[in-house]
């Protein structure tokens, strides 16, 4: 009797779970289904609630506590550059960084003191993004005009010294001085956001404007206004704007979607369009695919997954890509 009675002291309920680890019960049916908690009874549905060992639910939370440092997401919101550099620093030693067991997955840590050094290694690095310069004072092809006239004008060239060289509607080149020497001003500000988590891209590549006047300028001051250099990279290749944002929507006005939706899909590279009422939704081509492995396959893909310096998701992704190419070279599975 006092076996049984010990027994059922080290066994807890899912409502007992909650109170212990403070989180809801969907994310424990969650570390169920990932893997991360194991039941007593897989026929838990005979008690009416799903119970656990003690030992593994003080287990799960001594993981859930925080170590000291940001992760590789924190750490890239707070620079604003992408995870890939920050996997890229970790790479050539530019920081150092824990690999540490948090939420029941290994997780890459960067100590508080080493995002410190690398915040200043930042602000002392002379190379920026070439389509804006320090502080967001001028971005590529952003609008200016003088108030209370027609005259208008756009930066056409930005160097990474911070030089500008802008354009006007009259064919004028202006550099930084004589931009605001004349009286120009910025035609609207750059939306601040983080930087987005929403995986996959889409991509436009559209041929350079000859006028500053042309729609396509104006497409890209509704991607400044509404997504953010954040959540963009624009690049010129030769006579192309090729333009990446994050998957995203665009408030526009009825008058405007149409013809603009048109130039959208027209210089689409990569990624998908679709149209609400006064919105233009750009979506990644990107979809979940949801599978079951063995035990066994799923750490050889962890264990690849940390040799790489990457996630579980983008690692499975390029395996399966890897498979596909064999699959369609062999013309089959060789079994």
């Amino acid at each position: 009797m006092l076996e049984q009675d010990q027994t059922r002291k080290e066994i807890v309920t899912t409502n007992e779970v909650v109170e212990l680890l403070g989180i809801s019960k969907q994310t424990i049916y969650n570390y169920v289904k990932a893997g991360k908690l194991k039941l007593v009874y897989e026929d838990w549905q005979i008690d009416g609630t799903m119970k656990f060992y003690l030992k593994d639910i003080n287990l799960l939370k001594s993981q859930n506590i925080k170590p000291d440092g940001l992760t590789v997401l924190e750490t890239a919101n707070l620079l604003g550059v992408s995870k890939a550099s920050i996997h890229q620093y970790i790479r050539n030693g530019k920081v150092t960084s824990n690999k540490i067991n948090f939420k029941g997955r290994l997780t890459v840590f960067i100590p508080t003191e080493e995002v410190e050094k690398l915040k200043v290694s930042n602000k002392n690095n002379a190379k920026r993004k070439t389509f804006f310069t320090k502080n967001h004072e001028f971005i590529l092809f952003g609008l200016y005009n003088i108030p209370n006239s027609n005259e208008k004008a756009r930066i056409v060239e930005i160097h990474d010294t911070g030089e500008i060289v802008a354009k006007t509607n009259m064919g004028e080149l202006l550099n930084k001085e004589e931009l605001l020497t004349k009286g120009f001003e910025k035609s609207y500000e750059v939306k601040q956001t983080n930087h987005s988590t929403k995986r996959g891209s889409i991509t436009f590549h559209f041929p350079f404007p000859q006028s500053i006047n042309a729609p396509i300028f104006g497409i890209i001051d509704e991607f400044y206004k509404q997504i953010g250099i954040q959540n963009m990279n624009l690049y010129l290749v030769g006579n192309t704007i090729k333009i990446e944002l994050k998957p995203n929507k665009l408030p526009y006005h009825t008058d405007q979607i149409e013809q603009d939706f048109e130039i959208l899909q027209n210089c689409l590279i990569d990624g998908k369009l679709s149209s609400r009422p006064g919105y233009i939704v750009l979506s990644s081509n990107q979809e979940q695919l949801t599978t079951f492995v063995k035990d066994d396959i799923k750490e050889k893909i962890k264990n690849i997954a940390i040799e790489n310096n990457t996630g579980i998701e983008d690692i499975t992704e390029k395996l399966i890509l890897i498979g596909l190419k064999v699959y369609e070279k062999n013309n089959g599975f060789n079994m």
